[in-house]
């Protein structure tokens, strides 16, 4: 029945991802369409409940996504006004001359010089009492909703299962703990875990459905157009949304999905808009950070642009070299971690993040309420309904308002501010409670940018009619310092660009968006990976990275997996079958003719031989334990009172048509099976005979292996034959 090979690597390589199940997509495609097949004879309403089914996900969870999203904005609102003491009674008036409630609320003002220091204390005091709260449920409820959520996203849609990502415990959590960090002031933003809060939501509804409860590649689908609503929901961009699914979330992403993916984020962007409908004026708004530029920037203004984009992308590799070593020292296991809980470090975090904050403006207030001001031109502030002031956060000249402030204390301020919330970020990300890091980059470069636009508009001021520029717009250097540093820190291009657009309406920016995040991404690539990726790769997740060159010098025959348990047509009693699947070691294995005589027949995937056997053991009175079983469809003549596991025509559980290539097929194709077609296994063929197999696991582990012997200018075999011997040793020694 079984040959145990010599050498069984898998085991001994993959230890770590043994919670983490590969999906085969075409499998499951293939199992979906033989459970839920149509055609022009099926019955009107099951034809309806089938295909509009994934249509109606994906608009349920575009809009539970944005039911989220608000109250989670009103969760913000409300502890973010705690802080600077609305629960003492503080802004209830009378105010100083001058002073509104406004201001107060948000913390323009800072009580005068007699309270100043109750407010300091009250605001570092909510701070970390909020913080270790949200930290404390994660840890008690859900560690799984830590972070920001998309580097296992990416892993999920990459074609794994994760424990415990998608549960509900982490989406209540999830959503509890993200209101309380970022009302709380840490330096992370909402929107990479509204993603993560999407997938929840989708992945809470197709449990409760038949079609996708059980077909995880099916379900992936759902989760890509998840994503488009996440992002839809965070930024108010439901075309930027489905851009980044595509470029930056999902592995696979066919065409229906993407038409799914954009249903769901219009849904999402406009139960947002309901959400946030104005009872006076009945209008509805996606975004704060509407700043309107009709006029495009001069030609000259394009040199400064491409210097933005290379610095953006610095910052960005700056960013992930340190957070990641910082994620190192505070990994499990590590010296840090085993003196400090968890809970602790974020409320050490969040106290630090308190005492630096306060202090300066920009920094004291919501992020979002800074960013809106840096990027707004100030000719073009609301003359009614706002204080300008608080609206610009001082950044407009006090004795003009349609001017920008020029002076050099501002200068000064917002680099000191850009700095603090550049650190607190690196120290804020991947810690113990949900937090995302779009608005925390957005922020370091928008305030970083609009240093550039005023010492710019200082220079062309001195020139008669302009020396760079007719006019020189400081909102506009801010936004191309926030795209810069939030594409360093990510690498994304495309969806980066289209979020930026429909971010700030800035249609006639579109060009300088996509030289800053272009530049931004390779200067970046040249010294870090992005962090999504860095972040997979130092917590040890499997994921199949999109192919470079150290690829092409490698072929099938360098990857297989040699050592084989093989399954012939004889396969024992049915009790002896019975107990191999039930313990089975691996998701499937190959099926040849005899061990002697390894001609290859096709594969059995060990769930699927497993649920059908029960079944039958359950149902079918003919067959007991001491029953010969075997696969009838290679056997010449069944002896009498055998079972035939191939029977049933309408199961089939001998995959024929599982991919196969030869020893001499490259790298490169091996890699576009896996990640275009979502293939969990790939049969190596010599001829007609099983050489071996390669698994999308192993396969991952050997580009691990090249890029490993790359970085050190050594040959992948040197490296990786040495690994062989000593895997072949300890499982022969485990074997005996």
């Amino acid at each position: 029945m079984v040959s145990m090979g010599a050498g069984q690597k898998t085991k001994a390589t993959f230890d770590e991802w043994a919670n983490f199940n590969t999906v085969s997509f075409r499998k499951d495609a293939e199992k979906d369409f033989l459970q839920f097949k149509t055609d022009k004879n099926t019955e009107w309403g099951l034809w309806f409940q089938i295909e509009s089914a994934p249509w109606i996900i994906a608009s349920l969870v575009g809009m539970l996504t944005a039911l989220s999203g608000a109250f989670i904005e009103h969760v913000v609102d409300y502890f973010g006004n705690a802080r600077f003491g609305t629960l003492w009674g503080d802004c209830d008036g009378p105010f100083p001359k001058g002073v509104t409630k406004e201001q107060c609320e948000t913390g323009y003002y800072d009580g005068g010089a007699d309270g100043w220091w109750r407010k300091y204390m009250g605001y570092i005091a909510v701070t970390t009492i909020l913080s270790f709260v949200s930290a404390m449920m994660t840890f008690k409820f859900a560690p799984m909703a830590r972070g920001s959520g998309i580097p296992e996203i990416k892993c999920i849609l990459g074609g794994f299962t994760m424990p415990q990502v998608l549960d509900v415990n982490t989406l209540v959590i999830k959503i509890l703990g993200l209101g309380l960090s970022v009302g709380a002031g840490l330096s992370c933003g909402k929107e990479g875990p509204l993603v993560h809060i999407a997938c929840c939501w989708c992945s809470v509804i197709c449990n409760c459905t038949a079609r996708y409860s059980k077909n995880e590649g099916k379900k992936r689908e759902l989760l890509s157009c998840a994503c488009a609503a996440g992002v839809a929901v965070a930024f108010g961009a439901p075309l930027g949304g489905v851009l980044f699914s595509l470029e930056e979330a999902s592995t696979y992403f066919p065409m229906k999905t993407m038409i799914k993916a954009f249903t769901g984020g219009a849904v999402a962007a406009w139960t947002l808009e309901v959400c946030h409908t104005d009872p006076k004026t009945g209008v509805g708004y996606l975004t704060m950070f509407n700043a309107n530029y009709p006029v495009g920037p001069a030609l000259l203004e394009y040199i400064f642009f491409i210097i933005i984009g290379i610095l953006g992308g610095c910052m960005g590799a700056l960013f992930v070299h340190y957070n990641i070593r910082i994620a190192k020292g505070r990994a499990p296991g590590s010296p840090w971690r085993k003196k400090v809980h968890i809970a602790l470090e974020v409320a050490m975090i969040a106290f630090i993040t308190g005492i630096t904050a306060y202090p300066l403006l920009w920094t004291r207030v919501i992020s979002n309420s800074a960013i809106r001001a840096m990027f707004h031109n100030c000719a073009n502030v609301p003359s009614t309904g706002v204080d300008p002031h608080t609206f610009m956060l001082d950044l407009c000249d006090p004795n003009d308002p349609s001017q920008p402030n020029l002076s050099m204390n501002i200068c000064w301020l917002l680099i000191a501010s850009a700095v603090i919330r550049y650190v607190q970020m690196t120290f804020t990300f991947g810690c113990g409670a949900p937090s995302g890091l779009f608005i925390p980059s957005l922020y370091a470069g928008a305030a970083l940018g609009r240093v550039v636009g005023i010492f710019l508009w200082i220079f062309n001021a001195s020139c008669e009619g302009g020396c760079i520029a007719p006019q020189i717009y400081p909102g506009v250097y801010s936004m191309m310092g926030a795209a810069a540093c939030l594409g360093g820190v990510c690498r994304v291009t495309i969806s980066l660009v289209v979020i930026m657009f429909e971010l700030t309406n800035g249609l006639q920016l579109i060009v300088p968006f996509m030289i800053v995040c272009i530049l931004a991404k390779y200067t970046g690539d040249v010294f870090t990976p992005g962090i999504y990726d860095y972040c997979i790769t130092i917590r040890k997740y499997p994921f199949l990275h999109e192919p470079d060159d150290v690829l092409f010098h490698t072929k099938a025959s360098d990857l297989i997996d040699d050592d084989l348990e093989m399954l012939t047509p004889n396969l024992g009693t049915v009790f002896d079958f019975k107990n191999f699947v039930e313990n089975a070691k691996y998701g499937g294995y190959p099926v040849v003719q005899s061990l002697e005589d390894p001609v290859f027949l096709g594969y059995m995937f060990t769930e699927q031989v497993k649920d059908y056997l029960r079944l039958q053991c359950k149902n079918n009175v003919m067959i007991n334990s001491s029953t010969r079983i075997l696969i009838g469809r290679y056997v010449k003549e069944l002896p009498a009172g055998s079972f035939d596991l191939t029977a049933d025509p309408e199961v089939n559980l001998v995959d024929e048509s599982i991919i196969t290539v030869t020893m001499e097929t490259p790298a490169a194709m091996v890699h576009r099976i896996f990640r275009m077609l979502g293939n969990k296994v790939i049969v190596v063929k010599q001829g007609a005979f099983v050489a071996g197999l390669i698994t999308k696991k192993s396969f991952i582990r050997h580009m691990e292996q090249l890029h490993s012997a790359a970085d050190h200018d050594q040959p992948a075999e040197t490296k990786k034959e040495p690994e062989k011997k000593n895997r072949r040793a300890s499982t022969l020694k485990a074997a005996c």
